[in-house]
């Protein structure tokens, strides 16, 4: 009992000995003045949090608003506008540092790098307001203005996807498009449009199932129980602004656009690390808990959407690109993970002009 009280009086100098994490500065200030060890952790679970908020941002996202299409389409019928809707399936080749412990056999390399093919359903609609002026002969739609919007299930639970334990199953956004130029025989149809989304709180990893165990002096607790290497938690908002030009001919349509996305996120982190002292006989590790840190980030993409309609029916295939993010400061430069590296993510989805 001695030894446990003496090791337990050097874990907790140590900790108060460090400085608070800080209130703000970013993510990676809360690494600041730790042991080179739990530094080390800390910022890659840091990079963790703020790389997997684009994606996330993108899968809910895509390409373009309404796949296959830039312009307001449908039969109007009577008094009832233009209404277009469709179900999609996104997928993106998602990328993080490593920081999940393996259930089989207790080992994890920080810093590797884990795929995720990260999957998202979901349905939109577009209405149009207003058909637009006419400039000329076949020239028209410049100034047509359509609702949009959608709802997004994030299936990470039921597709068992590694790393998420908890995620909002649903995500819902409103936005507008503005047209440029009415798709016609002669003419490609070109638009702008852009989107708001809200996503509750997602969580990646769990540092110490169980819970900790309160360490008196510093820090915030000790873990005797096996668990990841880090987690975090984070809300997510997304503003999408999208430029599209169209074309169809006899059935089959391409289009391609370019998007610009802007993200922010309440995000909270934490990591487990083994103290300087055993805290103990079995030695368990201590958890350090962030503050609440707010982080924005923006990302360009690309994309382009193949499409068939028959009648009233489009079935559409997309495929896209999206920019990588600068690394923050202090992630290992020989890590195998590189923040700089893009995002591939696609689309199938299916469309009724009604």
């Amino acid at each position: 009992m001695a030894m446990k009280r003496i090791s337990l009086a050097v874990a907790s100098a140590a900790l108060a000995a460090a400085p608070a994490l800080a209130q703000d500065g970013g993510l990676a200030a809360s690494c600041a003045g730790l042991p080179a060890e739990a530094r080390e952790t800390c910022v890659t679970v840091a990079q963790a949090a703020e790389s997997t908020q684009p994606q996330l941002g993108i899968l809910l996202a895509g390409g373009n608003p309404t796949l296959g299409t830039a312009s307001t389409s449908g039969v109007r019928l009577g008094i009832l506008p233009r209404v277009t809707a469709g179900v999609r399936l996104n997928v993106v080749g998602a990328r993080v540092p490593d920081i999940i412990v393996d259930e089989d056999d207790g080992s994890s390399e920080l810093g590797e790098t884990i795929k995720v093919p990260a999957p998202a359903l979901g349905g939109y609609v577009a209405v149009g307001l207003t058909q637009g002026f006419t400039l000329g002969p076949t020239v028209g739609g410049f100034g047509a203005i359509d609702l949009l919007g959608s709802a997004t299930w994030l299936p990470f639970r039921a597709f068992d996807v590694e790393g998420f334990e908890e995620a909002p199953e649903i995500a819902f956004g409103v936005g507008a498009r503005v047209g440029l130029l009415r798709e016609s025989f002669v003419t490609p149809g070109v638009s702008v449009s852009v989107m708001y989304r809200r996503l509750g709180e997602a969580s990646f990893g769990e540092v110490c199932p169980g819970g900790e165990t309160p360490v008196p002096g510093g820090g915030d607790g000790a873990c005797p129980n096996p668990g990841d290497l880090g987690e975090f938690d984070f809300d997510l908002t997304n503003w999408s602004y999208r430029g599209v030009v169209s074309k169809r001919l006899l059935g089959l349509g391409l289009a391609a656009g370019l998007g610009y996305d802007q993200f922010e996120s309440d995000v909270r982190y934490a990591f487990r690390y083994q103290p300087p002292a055993p805290i103990g006989p079995l030695g368990p590790t201590l958890v350090r808990r962030s503050p609440e840190v707010t982080v924005e980030s923006s990302r360009w993409s690309a994309f382009a959407n193949a499409s068939f309609t028959v009648l009233v029916g489009t079935i559409t295939l997309e495929g896209g690109w999206m920019q990588g993010g600068e690394a923050i400061e202090g992630f290992p430069s020989g890590s195998d993970f590189d923040p700089e590296q893009g995002n591939f993510f696609g689309s199938l989805g299916v469309r009724l002009s009604l």
